[in-house]
């Protein structure tokens, strides 16, 4: 099971830089006259190279393709403004430590074989809902907002939807692993 997981990983791991080669590449050339991002925070992978700027040009939410203020009024019990989105304060960003070292500390109960059926329950079902909670966004980007993505954007939904369907997956896989040992 580990290798399959540190698989996952490393995939995801390159994924990831593929991502943020082809978004840095366009920004810096192709695209320097269209400076909007997908959205003002990213997703969990997108985070810190879509939607914040740099340190050139920070991030201004009237310049985002779709602000995350907007999707975060539309989407207020998505688990990603909470566990991934970069906390605008100190009181969410507390909250988005706390949560992340209790889902640390479940994981470690789980593989080191000490937690409960509801510990195992919870961070499972808090894992799937998170990457349902991104496809989610992925999509709704994808429905409502067609006309603010160029190819370039779409071609990076298209990959996030991919990458978190396959963690989806996976995360579903490996729950129905642990409550049947």
């Amino acid at each position: 099971m580990p290798s399959k997981k540190n698989a996952l990983l490393i995939s995801s791991a390159f994924i990831i830089v593929v991502l943020i080669f082809i978004f840095t590449k366009s920004q810096t050339g192709a695209t320097q006259s269209s400076s909007k991002n997908v959205f003002s925070e990213g997703f969990s992978m997108f985070s810190g190279f879509i939607g914040l700027g740099t340190s050139s040009s920070p991030y201004n939410e009237d310049n985002a393709v779709v602000s995350a203020s907007l999707l975060k009024s539309e989407t207020p019990d998505n688990l990603y403004w909470v566990a991934v989105a970069t906390p605008q304060d100190a009181g969410e960003k507390k909250a988005q430590e706390e949560l992340l070292e209790h889902w640390a500390t479940l994981y470690g109960k789980i593989y080191s074989g000490k937690a409960t059926r509801k510990e195992i329950d919870e961070y499972y079902t808090s894992q799937i809902k998170l990457q349902e909670d991104q496809l989610e966004l992925l999509r709704l980007m994808e429905e409502r907002y067609p006309e603010r993505l160029d190819d370039e954007k779409r071609r990076m939904i298209l990959a996030g939807k991919e990458l978190y369907g396959t963690k989806l997956k996976n995360v579903t896989e490996e729950y129905k692993r642990q409550i049947n040992k």
